[in-house]
């Protein structure tokens, strides 16, 4: 008779690896869990402030990006006040035109101003209102929600995009607040 499953022989080493990739799949879910857990709860669950930069005194050294820089900007150029003044003066009809969505949802004049650029600062209402999400979203009340919870559960990637947020641009406004809702 061969030797023994349990005595040591081939099927031990083969059960001793199917429970190491158990045991490793089972932590990889407990880390996934815990990951999303602190970005479920940001600071409520006691999670300590991880912030970016100190932001005291700090408005003039972040550009229109957002982004902070570590000395203060340099007065803008002529040029640049001229860009600004445009954007505020786009930004300004482009919150007309949405305060008369129905007016202007079909017409050549939102065509035409979608072509010479959404200004960065409102471009996300805008685009939630070209893409009538409001209604999407009322239409299919769960839809968002249980898409988010299955991507959040089936993604074996969590642990990385927490790596990468943690590095990535903490010197931009979003990015402060590590665990935060931005």
């Amino acid at each position: 008779m061969g030797p023994s499953p349990l005595a040591g022989g081939h099927h031990s080493t083969c059960w001793g690896r199917m429970d190491m990739v158990e045991d490793a799949d089972s932590l990889r879910a407990q880390e996934r869990e815990d990951i999303i857990m602190k970005y479920e709860k940001g600071h409520r669950a006691g999670l300590p402030e991880d912030m970016g930069p100190e932001p005291v005194g700090i408005y003039s050294s972040i550009d229109h990006f957002g982004i902070l820089h570590e000395t203060e900007l340099p007065p803008v150029t002529a040029q640049e006040a001229k860009q600004m003044r445009r954007e505020i003066t786009r930004k300004s009809k482009w919150m007309e035109m949405l305060g008369q969505w129905e007016t202007y949802k079909n017409s050549k004049k939102l065509i035409d101003r979608v072509y010479k650029g959404i200004p960065m600062n409102i471009r996300g209402q805008v685009w939630s209102v070209l893409l009538n999400i409001q209604e999407v979203k009322s239409k299919n009340p769960r839809t968002y929600k249980v898409m988010k919870e299955k991507g959040k559960r089936s993604s074996e990637h969590i642990h990385q995009i927490d790596l990468d947020m943690s590095g990535t641009l903490r010197t931009h406004i979003f990015f402060w607040d590590r665990y935060g809702a931005k």
